[in-house]
This record gives C-alpha cells, structure tokens and sequence, in this order.
C-alpha cells in the first residue's frame, strides 16, 4: 500500500491530521506535507554527474549531503534537480 501512495493522498485530510498508533499510546499529529524541489545548472557542464548523493557547501546552511538527479542539458548547461520532502 504506502508504494502507491502520493503526495496527494494526504491533502484532503479532515484538519490535516494522522492519528500514531503506537501500543496503547495514540498521538494525534499535523500533516506538514510541503514537498520543493530545487534545480541547479552547471553551464560548464561537457557531462553530467550521475544520479546520487553529492555534498554541497552553501555560505549559510555549510555542508548539505543532497540526492541530485541529472535532467539533461537545457541549451544552456545541464540541469540537475533536488527534491526535498
């Protein structure tokens, strides 16, 4: 079942929430389902990474392990995207 389901699954909720059942304890949680993505382009690029995790530096956030998928060149360099969930 959870192989099939989608972002869109969970976005009519009644009031955006999921019940946790975990022995006798139940919580009652809020469904914070924002999922972006990013895309990045190398406009050097003569070749694109393969698809992976790579670690990038950013001034504020420093070091990020991010999985990076190629799209394909976009007549202006090679598009890569980063999905976040």
């Amino acid at each position: 079942m959870s192989s099939t389901l989608t972002a869109a699954d969970f976005e009519n909720l009644p009031d955006h929430r999921m019940t946790l059942a975990h022995g006798e304890q139940r919580l009652t949680l809020d469904v914070a389902n924002e999922p972006f993505a990013i895309t990045l382009r190398d406009t050097g690029a003569r070749q694109s990474l393969r698809q992976g995790n790579y670690r990038y530096e950013h001034p504020v956030r420093g070091a990020l392990d991010l999985f990076t998928v190629p799209l394909g060149p976009d007549g202006k360099g090679m598009v890569y995207e980063i999905t976040f969930n």
